[in-house]
């Protein structure tokens, strides 16, 4: 299968196993070098799926789950049957694993609740006027300098919370789109929807109606 057609299976399985969430396809994080095809916030923890089709190279992945776990509280991996047994060579145990297999999604193995993040990972994602509002500091000048002025200045637990509420801030109103418009069937449009960040008169609209 295609990496969107595996999106499209996972999209379907969240929205039928799960309520109350936001949703984000292509979500970047650690300075916008990464990005998760698609990363979950529910009840204020936020989970990352990496999408391994057949055909994809695994021979990285255990590199690239190190900044997942940096970022993220939950961490999957979705794959085929054909790569399974590569993907778990290739990933620690901690990480979950998920099988995309005749247009279902099955629970290979449970992710562990990552706790240890870094805080200029998880600032890295915040806005230069996000940072700059948080800072006391407002001499810096470069985006780096803010994080690591954030980072000095807050507890992890601080900074985690305030990257949660952006990513709410950022994919929840595309998320509720999704929730109201899609019915069983998920597309390729849909998926579309949550890759896109709405412009900000979209989300005051949705905000004056709630």
């Amino acid at each position: 299968m295609t990496e969107l057609e595996i999106k499209i299976i996972l999209v379907k399985h969240i929205m039928e196993e799960h309520q109350e969430y936001t949703l984000g396809a292509e979500v970047p994080f650690q300075f916008g070098e990464r990005r998760a095809d698609i990363a979950l916030l529910e009840s204020g923890y936020l989970s990352a799926f990496e999408i391994k089709g057949s055909s994809d190279n695994v021979k990285r992945l255990g590199y690239q789950t190190e900044s997942y776990k940096k970022f993220f509280d939950y961490c999957f991996i979705v794959c085929e049957k054909e790569n399974l047994n590569e993907v778990r060579k290739s990933i620690p145990r901690e990480f979950g694993i998920m099988l995309a297999e005749n247009k279902k999604i099955i629970k290979v193995r449970k992710s562990k609740h990552f706790k240890m993040h870094d805080k200029l990972s998880l600032a890295s994602t915040l806005s230069a006027t996000k940072l700059r509002k948080l800072n006391s500091n407002n001499k810096s000048k470069s985006k780096s300098e803010l994080c690591e002025n954030l980072a000095k200045g807050k507890k992890v637990g601080e900074i985690r919370n305030i990257s949660r509420m952006d990513f709410e801030e950022k994919y929840g109103v595309v998320s509720r789109i999704l929730r109201q418009e899609t019915t069983s069937t998920i597309n390729a449009d849909d998926i579309y929807t949550i890759t896109k960040t709405p412009p900000s008169t979209l989300i005051k609209k949705t905000l004056t109606r709630s």
